[in-house]
């Protein structure tokens, strides 16, 4: 008796579909729980997309920074400058009895323009003893002076944690956790038994601080070490982290202690970590990081350049019971990050801003328990999507996955503008639109059902694939939706102009207008395979990156065969490849990737071609200015029977108005 028969196989071939709609959401349970949402850098670009958009609070207006701009690093000279120029800057700013100085500038070394320095050197070098008797002892010592004037005042210093051994650092150990003096608060406490925070994660050999004298007169010490993700930009700042068995804080941080009088405690809440300063929190992640929660571009804050307090302009009072922070902006100095709102941030701004959030109580923040609710989400909902799939019709369970990502799309707004709460919806979309489109294709492959029906029912989940496909390109481009939907109603005016003509009658019916049109948003699919560097570079390619970016033809073309190869012969597919293989190819051969030539170019990415430059040229883009109307037309014009296809160009000035009529309606 056969146990295992063919009929058997057939029988359990029908549980295909669910089986791996659970596999799917399986895996993809497991990758959300097993890897950080640090680690992922699709899911922060999806962050910056909704941040790009959040109703942002007013501005602190007590918070100052004096700003070592570019006209005065100019004016005053090489840099550093001698340490009693920004002794006299600090002297001018604590005159008017700030609540609180920040300074992000490193003082880790002896003014060398000292004159007891220069003294020094000139002795030991060249054995000359300078007569310096005239001078008065206050005149001779820069770092003197500097440490007097900021002895007994709210003048906080920077230090930096490095992963190398500090020469005589115990000295500087020493100083660095005992507070004593000048109303100091215990913000350097030792870590306990049961830590809430994972901050030993970099095993730090060093810290570089201050002079001693310096340190010794200061009202407190923060590290200023930046925390950049994977790709390059600054969302999070690192408040607090762990030397041997101490827990240190931040430059904004010590600032915010000094301003408050508080010491810092680490508490614990429903949605994780925070550091509590009285009645205020910072929500932190278990490395003590802060999500910040920026307020435009930089210069978002009171700034002042530093030539123009020194000039005396300036009234003390001016800086009572203010913040004042000062730092550099100019560009020799280098001190500037990138965020996804501005890619020259100066860095003095982050630590603005960071106060700023906390005083305004809307730092942003992550709960704790985000991947294991996306575990919870992506398992549960994919394997109840699978169910749906495999059970119920097309309608229920399409109804089902438009309300469900709806839902996944829309809350993490709502949580973020409201609550000042981000949840990622990327990796529960992404993960339900594949067991969406798996177990669909799967199901109509191995369900008996009439040729029809399995046709049509196919044809609605690949319109599915494409607009998913052209989302994904979209959000890879540079391009924008409105650009999709442009050259998409250009494609459609022109094929069905053409279709008007004798010569195009037996070649362009309405099924091939629906497919064009339908597969027209995916002729750029292959630049998802373009590294961003070249992709989202502002200015010009250079001739390696050119021949790169020109790649993008072909590999579209590979994306939509295998495409292709999984879901069968489909004519919409059958379309969308010859438009993103052959839309750069030219008329007289000399385009790419294969240089075909006249008709033997595909009649869809002809039309595709002229749409596609047309748009392009007419509109702005990061990397170019829009070109005018008159000579975009007579680029297209020049272009005939070289660049395009002599008849759709006839084509195109022939339905002129209508086209510019699209331009004109669809906006960017």
């Amino acid at each position: 008796m056969k146990i295992f028969s063919l009929s058997y196989f057939k029988e359990l071939s029908k549980f295909l579909p669910l089986l791996m709609g659970f596999l799917i959401s399986f895996s993809f349970a497991y990758y959300a729980i097993t890897t950080s949402l640090n680690e992922r850098t699709i899911d922060w670009k999806v962050y910056d997309l909704y941040n790009r958009y959040y109703p942002q609070t007013t501005a602190v207006k007590n918070i100052i920074i004096i700003d070592i701009d570019d006209q005065s690093l100019e004016a005053l000279g090489q840099w550093p400058w001698p340490r009693y120029r920004l002794a006299e800057a600090l002297r001018l700013i604590l005159d008017g009895r700030p609540s609180a100085v920040l300074v992000d500038i490193l003082l880790a070394e002896k003014d060398r323009s000292s004159l007891v320095n220069i003294e020094d050197l000139f002795a030991t070098e060249f054995g000359i003893q300078l007569n310096l008797k005239e001078i008065p002892e206050a005149l001779k010592d820069n770092d003197a002076y500097f440490a007097k004037v900021i002895k007994n005042t709210p003048v906080i210093l920077p230090s930096v944690l490095t992963q190398h051994k500090v020469y005589k650092e115990a000295l500087c150990y020493d100083r660095f956790f005992k507070q004593e003096n000048h109303n100091q608060h215990n913000y350097y406490k030792k870590l306990n038994g049961d830590k809430k925070l994972n901050l030993d994660k970099t095993q730090y050999q060093g810290i570089i601080c201050p002079l001693n004298s310096f340190s010794e007169n200061s009202a407190g010490i923060g590290f200023i070490n930046a925390t950049i993700d994977a790709d390059g930009l600054l969302r999070r700042t690192s408040i607090i982290k762990q030397y041997k068995d101490k827990l240190l804080p931040s430059l904004s941080l010590a600032g915010l202690m000094v301003l408050l009088g508080a010491d810092l405690e680490i508490d614990h809440d429903s949605l994780g970590n925070v550091v509590k300063l009285n009645n205020y929190q910072i929500p932190v992640d278990n490395e003590g990081n802060a999500l910040i929660n920026f307020r435009g571009k930089g210069r978002h804050y009171q700034t002042i350049p530093i030539l123009k307090l020194l000039s005396g302009t300036i009234p003390s009072q001016y800086f009572m019971g203010k913040v004042v922070l000062l730092g550099a902006t100019a560009s020799a100095l280098n001190d500037i990050v990138n965020t996804h709102l501005d890619p020259v941030f100066p860095n003095i701004e982050s630590h603005a801003t960071l106060i700023d959030n906390v005083l305004n109580n809307d730092v942003l923040r992550i709960p704790i328990w985000f991947e294991l609710l996306e575990m919870m989400i992506i398992f549960v909902f994919g394997t109840l999507l699978s169910i749906l799939i495999f059970k119920k019709g097309a309608s229920f369970y399409n109804f089902f996955v438009i309300s469900l990502l709806s839902f996944l799309i829309i809350s993490p707004a709502i949580l973020l503008y409201n609550f000042q709460i981000y949840f990622s919806p990327f990796l529960s979309v992404v993960s339900l639109l594949t067991v969406y489109i798996v177990v669909s294709a799967l199901k109509y492959y191995t369900t008996e059902k009439h040729l029809v029906s399995v046709l049509n029912s196919i044809s609605k989940a690949n319109l599915s694939i494409i607009d998913s496909m052209a989302t994904v390109a979209e959000l890879r481009d540079s391009e924008t939706g409105g650009h999709i939907i442009r050259t998409r109603l250009y494609v459609k005016a022109l094929i069905e102009h053409l279709q008007t003509k004798q010569k195009y009658k037996d070649q362009i019916n309405d099924d091939y207008i629906k497919f064009l049109c339908a597969a027209a948003p995916l002729h750029d699919i292959g630049k998802v395979g373009i590294p961003d560097h070249i992709l989202l570079k502002p200015g010009k390619l250079t001739e390696d990156e050119f021949v790169i970016m020109r790649t993008h033809a072909a590999l579209g073309g590979d994306i939509l065969r295998q495409t292709i190869q999984k879901v069968g012969p489909n004519p919409y597919l059958k379309i969308a490849i010859e438009i993103a293989n052959y839309h750069h190819e030219k008329w007289d051969g000399k385009g790419y990737p294969l240089g075909l030539k006249g008709e033997a170019i595909p009649l869809s990415a002809r039309v595709m071609a002229i749409a596609d430059v047309f748009d392009a040229l007419i509109n702005k883009r990061i990397y170019k200015k829009a070109v005018s109307l008159d000579d975009t037309f007579d680029y297209i014009k020049q272009g005939a029977g070289t660049h395009f296809d002599p008849n759709v160009v006839e084509a195109f000035f022939e339905i002129k108005k209508d086209l510019l009529y699209i331009a004109k309606t669809i906006d960017d």
